[in-house]
């Protein structure tokens, strides 16, 4: 069943070197910016797509970064798809999200 995907709100962190930062808080800042800027509750959010390219690698926590940001935020209990494909990454997760 194909169903359509929304892009209800975006989030983003400033452009820049975040050596005091780890992985999970900037996606934290980001993903908290998206549903203030939704208007909506964690709690709507059904189903999650991390793309995440590298940051694995050198935060050194690979495979789980989706359910590793989202923890940190209280958001479970959902299905968490991590996508890394390099430079399509985000591109990649948002065509998989549309696909769902």
């Amino acid at each position: 069943m194909k169903m359509n995907a929304t892009i209800a709100g975006v989030g983003m962190t400033r452009f820049g070197k975040h050596l005091d930062q780890t992985l999970k808080g900037l996606a934290g800042e980001a993903i908290r910016e998206a549903l203030a800027d939704a208007g909506i509750d964690s709690s709507a959010i059904e189903v999650a797509y991390m793309g995440n390219a590298a940051g694995g690698v050198v935060q050194g926590q690979e495979m789980i970064s989706g359910q590793v940001a989202l923890r940190e935020l209280g958001i479970g209990k959902i299905p968490v798809i991590n996508v890394e494909n390099a430079c399509a990454t985000s591109s990649t997760a948002f065509n998989q999200a549309c696909a769902m």
